[in-house]
Protein backbone atom coordinates (compact mmCIF):
# COMPACT_ATOMS: atom_id res chain seq x y z
CA UNK A 1 0.00 0.00 0.00
CA UNK A 2 2.77 2.46 0.95
CA UNK A 3 4.69 1.55 -2.22
CA UNK A 4 1.62 2.40 -4.35
CA UNK A 5 1.15 5.77 -2.63
CA UNK A 6 4.85 6.53 -2.94
CA UNK A 7 4.73 5.51 -6.62
CA UNK A 8 1.80 7.85 -7.27
CA UNK A 9 3.56 10.76 -5.53
CA UNK A 10 6.75 10.17 -7.51
CA UNK A 11 4.71 9.90 -10.73
CA UNK A 12 2.98 13.23 -10.05
CA UNK A 13 6.32 14.89 -9.30
CA UNK A 14 7.79 13.55 -12.55
CA UNK A 15 4.78 14.85 -14.51
CA UNK A 16 5.04 18.32 -12.91
CA UNK A 17 8.78 18.48 -13.51
CA UNK A 18 8.34 17.33 -17.11
CA UNK A 19 5.64 19.96 -17.69
CA UNK A 20 7.97 22.62 -16.27
CA UNK A 21 10.75 21.57 -18.65
CA UNK A 22 8.34 21.49 -21.61
CA UNK A 23 7.11 25.03 -21.02
CA UNK A 24 10.46 26.56 -20.04
CA UNK A 25 11.17 28.13 -23.44
CA UNK A 26 7.66 28.15 -24.86
CA UNK A 27 5.23 31.04 -25.06
CA UNK A 28 2.14 29.12 -26.17
CA UNK A 29 -1.23 29.10 -24.42
CA UNK A 30 -0.66 25.46 -23.43
CA UNK A 31 2.65 26.38 -21.77
CA UNK A 32 0.97 29.29 -19.98
CA UNK A 33 -1.80 27.06 -18.65
CA UNK A 34 0.67 24.38 -17.52
CA UNK A 35 2.83 26.98 -15.75
CA UNK A 36 -0.18 28.61 -14.10
CA UNK A 37 -1.23 25.29 -12.53
CA UNK A 38 2.23 23.88 -11.80
CA UNK A 39 3.37 24.47 -8.18
CA UNK A 40 7.02 23.92 -9.20
CA UNK A 41 7.06 27.05 -11.42
CA UNK A 42 8.01 30.17 -9.43
CA UNK A 43 6.43 33.60 -9.80
CA UNK A 44 8.67 36.40 -11.05
CA UNK A 45 8.74 39.74 -12.82
CA UNK A 46 9.95 40.36 -16.36
CA UNK A 47 10.21 43.49 -18.47
CA UNK A 48 9.37 44.34 -22.08
CA UNK A 49 9.48 47.38 -24.32
CA UNK A 50 6.17 47.52 -26.15
CA UNK A 51 5.96 47.04 -29.90
CA UNK A 52 3.09 46.80 -32.34
CA UNK A 53 0.77 43.86 -31.60
CA UNK A 54 0.86 40.63 -33.58
CA UNK A 55 -2.90 40.92 -34.05
CA UNK A 56 -5.97 42.77 -32.79
CA UNK A 57 -9.31 40.97 -32.65
CA UNK A 58 -12.74 42.44 -33.38
CA UNK A 59 -13.18 43.51 -29.76
CA UNK A 60 -9.93 45.51 -29.72
CA UNK A 61 -7.93 43.01 -27.64
CA UNK A 62 -4.33 43.08 -28.83
CA UNK A 63 -2.08 40.01 -28.86
CA UNK A 64 1.66 40.53 -28.31
CA UNK A 65 4.59 38.16 -28.72
CA UNK A 66 7.87 39.70 -27.60
CA UNK A 67 11.25 39.12 -26.01
CA UNK A 68 11.17 39.79 -22.26
CA UNK A 69 14.05 39.98 -19.78
CA UNK A 70 14.22 39.44 -16.05
CA UNK A 71 16.27 41.55 -13.64
CA UNK A 72 19.37 39.41 -14.36
CA UNK A 73 19.10 39.95 -18.13
CA UNK A 74 17.88 36.41 -18.90
CA UNK A 75 15.52 36.55 -21.88
CA UNK A 76 12.58 34.49 -23.05
CA UNK A 77 9.82 34.88 -25.61
CA UNK A 78 6.47 35.67 -24.02
CA UNK A 79 2.94 36.05 -25.30
CA UNK A 80 0.32 38.24 -23.63
CA UNK A 81 -2.89 40.10 -24.39
CA UNK A 82 -3.59 43.78 -23.84
CA UNK A 83 -7.13 44.90 -23.15
CA UNK A 84 -6.57 47.44 -25.91
CA UNK A 85 -3.69 48.18 -28.25
CA UNK A 86 -0.81 49.46 -26.10
CA UNK A 87 1.30 52.51 -26.95
CA UNK A 88 4.61 51.53 -28.53
CA UNK A 89 8.07 52.14 -27.04
CA UNK A 90 6.79 52.00 -23.46
CA UNK A 91 8.20 49.81 -20.72
CA UNK A 92 6.07 47.21 -18.98
CA UNK A 93 6.70 45.16 -15.87
CA UNK A 94 4.93 41.83 -16.24
CA UNK A 95 4.13 39.62 -13.26
CA UNK A 96 4.42 36.08 -14.50
CA UNK A 97 4.50 32.44 -13.52
CA UNK A 98 6.58 30.94 -16.29
CA UNK A 99 4.79 31.50 -19.60
CA UNK A 100 1.60 32.62 -17.82
CA UNK A 101 1.35 36.43 -17.60
CA UNK A 102 -0.77 37.44 -14.60
CA UNK A 103 -0.62 41.25 -14.76
CA UNK A 104 1.28 44.06 -16.40
CA UNK A 105 1.91 47.69 -15.52
CA UNK A 106 3.69 50.52 -17.27
CA UNK A 107 6.92 51.67 -15.62
CA UNK A 108 9.43 54.42 -16.34
CA UNK A 109 12.69 53.57 -18.11
CA UNK A 110 14.69 54.23 -14.91
CA UNK A 111 12.57 51.63 -13.06
CA UNK A 112 13.68 48.82 -15.37
CA UNK A 113 16.72 46.94 -13.99
CA UNK A 114 19.90 47.74 -15.93
CA UNK A 115 20.56 44.17 -17.15
CA UNK A 116 16.97 43.80 -18.38
CA UNK A 117 17.13 47.19 -20.09
CA UNK A 118 20.25 46.15 -22.04
CA UNK A 119 18.34 43.17 -23.44
CA UNK A 120 15.03 44.82 -24.32
CA UNK A 121 16.32 48.25 -25.38
CA UNK A 122 19.94 48.09 -26.57
CA UNK A 123 20.79 51.68 -27.44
Amino acid sequence: MIKKILGVIIGIFILLFGAMLYSKNSSSEVAGTLDQLNPLVPKSEIYVKTTKPQSVNGYGTANYQQIAADENGKTRTIQFNGITELKTDRYLKLSNKGAHIETYEEVRRDQVPEKALKEIDPR
